[in-house]
């Protein structure tokens, strides 16, 4: 096995099982990516009263109503069937079971993709961008070094945002980091907007004293 895909699977392993250990280490009293969907099952199983070590079991007969398609498919063949190969599951085994049999290098190789053709969209803003740049780039086996990051992310930026932040700024990729042209970038994309309000009230204001 590739050492760097291994060292990616042990992450995830680590990752997998703090998040069960951090959400359900204890009981409540009374919330594309398979660590957000595990986030969510188990916080909602901890809100639920699963928490606690006495309540493996449960947990894991729970996780039949997060589950369909051929995902539960595999639960029920595996986990559940009376036949199963591995007669006895922790929760913390499902998790992984689930991550090395759908989203291991599946999971890898849309990253990458996802990070080549991600595109800045000025609807959800300069700040969602780069959110998403660090989200495929975090579920690499190897993560992406800081130039590679931030080459991407100012080749995926508007022409004029770009000229702006190195020429009037004075930024350069060689001596600031990704965050420090974020944090520019952001600065220029809410002055260019107050400059587009002011602009549009001085022009409804003039068209006013035309009509009077």
């Amino acid at each position: 096995m590739n050492m760097a895909v291994k060292l990616h699977m042990d992450h995830m392993y680590d990752h997998l099982n703090w998040l069960v250990d951090d959400s359900l280490g204890v009981r409540f009293k009374f919330p594309d990516r398979l660590e957000d969907w595990a986030m969510d099952v188990c916080y909602h199983l901890a809100a639920s009263c699963y928490g606690g070590d006495d309540m493996d079991q449960e947990r894991i007969f729970a996780l039949h109503e997060f589950i369909d398609g051929e995902v539960q498919n595999w639960f029920h063949r595996h986990v559940l069937h009376t036949n199963r190969d591995k007669q006895d599951w922790t929760f913390k085994e499902v998790l992984i079971g689930l991550y090395n049999r759908f989203m291991n290098a599946a999971t890898m190789q849309e990253a990458r993709e996802a990070f080549r053709t991600a595109v800045y969209d000025a609807q959800t803003g300069i700040q969602t961008f780069y959110e998403e740049l660090i989200g495929h780039a975090q579920n690499m086996a190897v993560y992406l070094d800081e130039f590679t990051i931030q080459e991407t992310f100012l080749d995926g930026i508007p022409a004029e945002m770009r000229h702006a932040l190195i020429r009037n700024d004075n930024l350069s990729p060689e001596v600031n980091t990704v965050t420090e042209f974020l944090t520019y970038a952001i600065r220029y994309k809410q002055s260019a907007c107050m400059a587009t309000h002011y602009i549009s009230a001085a022009l409804a204001a003039h068209k006013d004293i035309i009509n009077l």
